[in-house]
């Protein structure tokens, strides 16, 4: 779920009416009651089934083999290969209308679908599918102005008219490829590996606020999620796996610290297959459909709970991902230095990170994954002394 902006949505006196009673704050406007689905029905069922799916094929997408997949998902080899053949199917027309697509930038190549909205084009662009126009145009501008600051992301590619993107059903964004590729698995990756990751995610950051000067970017709060839409979703319904005292005190933390809290342009979905490498060299940054300005420490936060999230496909194992905490942070601290109140409240930003996680989910009606983003909360929470005490020499 994102924010609206109300210029946006509203008509110019409903908007100067409202702004009788409220203005320059976050309104959360909840579903009508009989708009609200419940979990455990068929529609859930089905819903959790295909969610499922699209995940498993994105794992083969990115270069995971069945065997891997059909482990890390408790299934057959054979029924991993079903559901691949199954989802590659669905994929078919919208190659054909990829290729269509193509004609406006007067450009042919092998289509090769590499994600669920994104395909290689003959080894040299990507073009990346959008539902979402704001996302579109948020990715255009950061890949302008990180460009303008020599930062290695991928160029544009003008349609033959000119156009910065193709507005055909949905909105398509030709870049050149970087070269390089995401990694799969980190299980030989050292400690000066994740020191690395640290620094290149403190060098973005770097780039990022030289940027604010020449873009428009979205003030965004993590509080002001977690106290508008994130509440009202985990208060939908009891959840036998979250306790709403836990949720409401992880929330009070993140409010007695937030004002304290550094703020920066962030990536905000930093994870590892938005990351290049090429021959063991960082190679360039992708995808900042979702950038805005934040607390800074979100995307570290990001980043190192989605490496507990992977852990079995990347065979991490708790205690070693506490080594790995101290490695990234000693990192990016090396580039862009942490305050002492950032350091003490990792553990709350990664606490309120997953909670929005199991709101969202809630609200995607995709139980699975709600579930196991509150087993992530309550691993930071049991570890929270760890967490930092794996901190205080950094």
């Amino acid at each position: 779920m994102k924010y609206i902006n109300a210029k946006d949505c509203l008509p110019e006196e409903l908007l100067e009416e409202i702004m009788e009673y409220v203005e320059g704050a976050y309104i959360y406007i909840p579903k009508k009651e009989e708009n609200k689905k419940q979990w455990g029905n068929e529609t859930a069922f089905r819903r959790e089934m295909e969610l499922r799916n699209q995940r498993i094929y994105e794992h083969f997408l990115i270069g995971m083999s069945y065997g891997e997949i059909a482990e890390m998902y408790h299934l057959s080899e054979k029924s991993i290969r079903r559901i691949v053949l199954e989802e590659r199917k669905k994929t078919e027309m919208e190659k054909m209308h990829v290729i269509e697509i193509l004609k406006n930038y007067g450009i042919e190549g092998e289509v090769k679908q590499i994600y669920t909205s994104a395909w290689d084009i003959g080894g040299e662009y990507v073009l990346k599918k959008y539902d979402n126009k704001k996302e579109l145009l948020n990715n255009v501008k950061m890949l302008k102005a990180l460009e303008k600051e020599q930062v290695p992301v991928p160029q544009i590619a003008k349609t033959v008219d000119e156009k910065d993107y193709v507005e055909e059903k949905q909105y398509w964004l030709l870049t050149t490829k970087l070269k390089g590729s995401n990694i799969v698995n980190m299980s030989r990756c050292g400690d000066e590996w994740f020191v690395k990751m640290g620094k290149i995610l403190g060098k973005l950051h770097q780039a990022f606020g030289q940027c604010e000067k020449d873009i428009e970017y979205w003030n965004n709060s993590l509080l002001g999620e977690m106290e508008s839409w994130v509440s009202d979703n985990l208060k939908k319904e009891k959840l036998d796996y979250l306790e709403e005292k836990d949720a409401d005190e992880a929330i009070e933390e993140l409010r007695t610290i937030d004002e304290e809290l550094p703020r920066n342009l962030i990536h905000r979905d930093v994870h590892l297959g938005n990351f290049l490498f090429s021959n063991g060299e960082f190679s360039g940054y992708v995808d900042f459909d979702l950038s805005q300005k934040n607390i800074r420490i979100f995307d570290l936060c990001y980043f190192l709970l989605g490496l507990l999230l992977e852990e079995e496909e990347n065979q991490i194992s708790e205690e070693r991902w506490f080594e790995v905490l101290r490695s990234v942070v000693k990192g990016y601290d090396s580039e862009m230095k942490l305050s002492g109140i950032e350091k003490e409240n990792i553990s709350v930003v990664m606490k309120n990170i997953e909670l929005l996680f199991v709101a969202y989910f809630i609200g995607e009606e995709d139980e699975v994954a709600a579930r196991e983003s509150a087993k992530l909360f309550y691993f930071v929470k049991d570890n929270q002394e760890k967490i930092k005490k794996n901190l205080t020499f950094v």
